[in-house]
């Protein structure tokens, strides 16, 4: 299997050599907001420079800020709850479902205070979570939603596009990524407000921006004149590279077909399951379609105690390729165990989220980004040798 990162190459070149030799205008930027907007049926996209800041921006587009609460699962990357500490608002975690690893919507309605103003949800290794009882929920106790799909690329859940349910959602376009600039990020919403106030928080609070995307010439009569004044708002410098946004215009083109072949090689895995009893998939419901940023398989107790280091040891020693282990539950990350926040009795310590906290240390990420589905086949082998070895 080639070494090299598989999903860049001549069209990506020549994109950015393209967007280089016509001066970095922002005309790549333009297309690339376009083409995003319209492949995920949205009005608007705006371009960041990565997953984190899009989630950042999109929580101070909501308006959320100190004494507000937000609720979120505790099994993803931290930057999911960090985007709400960002804004001085607290997260407030919710278990996850042990059969899909994504937040229990069953539990979101205990969790809703007079402080609460909105729901992250993440769809977790490219699936969705309960999008319609979420919504329900959100739409009865008056709550803005934020999707974070930085691991979920045209997933579907009741036929509908992941990243459609909510206020305005978010993607990565970070190197391990359905789609990649390298890093990056993006994010879309259908009102025209919070596409503004998004450009306007991502790009130092220029005030003749819109909801959008402009190139520098449209402006730049208007910006050059010595009475303009530019800042309306305390805005960061989130923008995405011109030549991150060729490349990730290069990536649209192709995009069908990046995230089939992720779908075909969790296939390939799924295949070889049949009869195991101690391995279990991520649950997909008949209601989602997952699009498989990682195959996630759980650790039954009825492994014989088969611990996550021996199975990651005898699929590498099988030949198979090394895979990471779940992320650690946000609240349990040094940084953040032990808060406790003013005027709440939370605190982050050990047992906030008993279900999450059981099932992570079980749970094995298997890669679906392989270039060749010969390599991929042998890969689902190496796995099913793996199982047959353990299960003596």
């Amino acid at each position: 299997m080639s070494k090299k990162l598989w999903r860049v190459g001549e069209l990506e070149l020549n994109y950015v050599k393209e967007a280089i030799e016509n001066g970095l205008t922002g005309a790549f930027t333009k297309k690339f907001e376009t083409n995003f907007a319209e492949k995920f049926e949205s009005k608007y996209a705006i371009s960041v420079n990565s997953g984190t800041s899009a989630l950042h921006t999109a929580m101070l587009a909501l308006g959320i800020g100190p004494g507000d609460e937000v609720i979120v699962p505790p099994l993803t990357f931290v930057a999911t709850c960090y985007a709400v500490l960002y804004v001085g608002a607290t997260p407030i975690f919710t278990d996850v479902d042990p059969d899909t690893f994504n937040i229990d919507a069953n539990l979101i309605e205990a969790k809703i205070t007079n402080k609460t103003k909105a729901i992250i949800t993440v769809s977790l290794y490219g699936l969705a979570p309960e999008m319609d009882k979420i919504m329900e929920i959100a739409k009865r106790n008056n709550l803005r939603v934020l999707e974070d799909n930085a691991q979920c690329v045209l997933g579907k859940y009741n036929n509908k596009l992941v990243g459609t349910f909510g206020d305005i959602s978010i993607f990565s376009l970070q190197r391990s990524k359905h789609l990649t600039t390298g890093d990056g990020g993006v994010i879309i919403t259908n009102d025209e407000y919070l596409a503004e106030k998004c450009r306007k928080f991502a790009d130092l609070g220029y005030r003749t921006l819109t909801a959008k995307s402009i190139t520098n010439e449209d402006i730049k009569e208007k910006i050059q004149q010595p009475d303009y004044k530019r800042h309306e708002l305390l805005g960061f410098n989130f923008r995405l590279p011109e030549v991150c946004a060729a490349m990730g215009l290069a990536q649209l083109d192709k995009i069908d077909s990046l995230i089939q072949k992720r779908i075909d090689i969790a296939n390939l895995y799924m295949t070889v399951l049949n009869g195991c009893e101690w391995l279990k998939p991520q649950l997909v419901s008949e209601k989602a379609i997952h699009t498989y940023w990682a195959f996630t398989l759980k650790l039954e107790p009825s492994s014989n105690n088969i611990s996550w280091v021996k199975f990651r040891d005898c699929f590498i020693k099988n030949g198979g390729k090394s895979f990471y282990g779940s992320w650690s539950l946000s609240y349990l990350e040094p940084a953040l165990l032990g808060m406790k926040f003013p005027n709440s009795n939370m605190e982050y310590k050990v047992g906030l989220c008993p279900v999450a906290e059981s099932i992570q240390p079980k749970l094995i990420q298997l890669k679906t980004n392989f270039e060749s589905m010969e390599f991929a086949k042998k890969q689902a082998l190496i796995l099913s040798k793996t199982i047959f070895e353990l299960s003596i």
